[in-house]
């Protein structure tokens, strides 16, 4: 399993979300996040279970 993380200007981008919303926002709604050397970073499979978990119904 790869563990790739990203940093916010990407994971933004693959959710199709503003960089500002993810800031804001990640925290309130548990986007999964992680932070290495005070930098914020996401690792692609988390943002995929967590999108999945987003199913409005």
């Amino acid at each position: 399993m790869e563990r790739r993380y990203v940093g916010v200007s990407e994971a933004a981008f693959y959710l199709d979300v503003s960089k500002r919303w993810l800031y804001r926002e990640s925290r309130r709604h548990g986007v999964p996040r992680y932070y290495f050397g005070g930098k914020l970073k996401f690792r692609l499979e988390d943002l995929d279970r967590w999108a999945r978990q987003q199913k409005a119904s």
